[in-house]
């Protein structure tokens, strides 16, 4: 039976044999920019933090439960070239060894402060978590053991900021089988200051020293051709862009990005626009996980989807369902 999903106000509850699962709020503030407002600090743009043992909107707790304090300031903190090997050594051998690479992979894992648990709801599935006393944004990675060759791989880096992309994400991950989920555990801007050159380490999607893009690195090792789907969110704009399909790359032409367009516009009704065809504008070129797959032969698609119609997806189940489908079929097909 799914959760009936109720809106008050802001607020959305899923409710689930008449009993309380969850309670979120989707505003119009989880702009994504590639830079915080001017003139004061980004907004506050949470996404759903769950206490322990609470399901967020299909989410394992357990995920949920490791992004607790990810808007502290000094939360991040920048990991040193031996951790990110680490990490990068541990997310390809759980993908290329499955159970068989685990207990190594813990042992690895370790040394930079992590642990692989297993996830209760999701069969086959384990959670590389930061250890809690050592807890410094370095993001959270599902990956699905023993699935044959990595084929997909779902990304939300952006899940405080940019509002309702983790439990998109997580849905997503489900229905198209995607051999992992990696989201951040830090708020893009509220976890670290920028740097002297304006840059924010916390925003991993930008960041060649994180751990997220180890990982990532970690999963092109044995899966370079690879597809990798990100899930962002943007502020309404004038354009009435629904969502903007991207490869990141300028040149356009991309066949994925064609075909995932393709698929998603008849269920939002329009408004699906690809970069740089039809617009110039969100097109993730300086996305760093897609540069990296791009140079692996991988393939790498970016989703930006605007506030209204993340908060109409997380409201109507079967909306989102038939959206999720299509997308999880455009990025699946060879």
């Amino acid at each position: 039976m799914s959760p009936e999903v109720r809106r008050l106000g802001t607020t959305f509850v899923a409710v689930f044999g008449g009993t309380l699962l969850v309670v979120f709020a989707v505003t119009h503030a989880g702009a994504h920019r590639d830079a915080p407002p001017r003139g004061g600090p980004a907004p506050s743009s949470e996404g759903p933090v769950a206490a322990k043992g609470v399901d967020v909107k299909g989410c394992p707790a357990a995920l949920a439960e490791a992004r607790r304090g990810g808007t502290d300031a000094e939360r991040y903190v920048v990991p040193g070239e031996a951790d990110r090997t680490a990490m990068r050594d541990a997310a390809a051998m759980l993908l290329a060894k499955g159970a068989k690479g685990r207990e190594e992979a813990v042992k690895i894992a370790a040394s930079a402060g992590f642990d692989v648990i297993d996830v209760p709801e999701l069969t086959g599935v384990v959670l590389v978590r930061e250890l809690n006393e050592k807890r410094r944004g370095g993001g959270a990675y599902l990956i699905r053991l023993d699935a044959g060759p990595a084929r997909v791989v779902v990304q939300t880096p952006h899940t405080f900021f940019d509002e309702g992309t983790l439990p998109l994400g997580c849905e997503l991950f489900q229905r198209s089988s995607a051999s992992a989920l990696f989201i951040d555990t830090a708020h893009r801007y509220k976890a670290a200051e920028a740097n002297e050159n304006g840059e924010h380490p916390a925003d991993v999607a930008h960041s060649t020293e994180s751990i997220f893009q180890a990982m990532t690195e970690g999963v092109l090792r044995v899966a370079p051709k690879v597809t990798i789907v990100q899930l962002h969110g943007f502020a309404q704009r004038e354009s009435g862009s629904q969502v903007v399909v991207s490869s990141g790359d300028r040149r356009g032409g991309d066949d994925l990005v064609l075909r995932v367009a393709e698929r998603i516009g008849p269920v939002v009704g329009g408004g699906v626009k690809k970069f740089p065809e039809d617009t110039n504008e969100l097109g993730a070129t300086k996305n760093v996980q897609g540069a990296a797959v791009r140079s692996s032969g991988g393939r790498f698609v970016h989703v930006e989807m605007e506030s209204r119609l993340r908060q109409a997806l997380l409201k109507d189940a079967p909306l989102r369902g038939r959206y999720l489908d299509a997308l999880a079929a455009g990025v699946s097909a060879p």
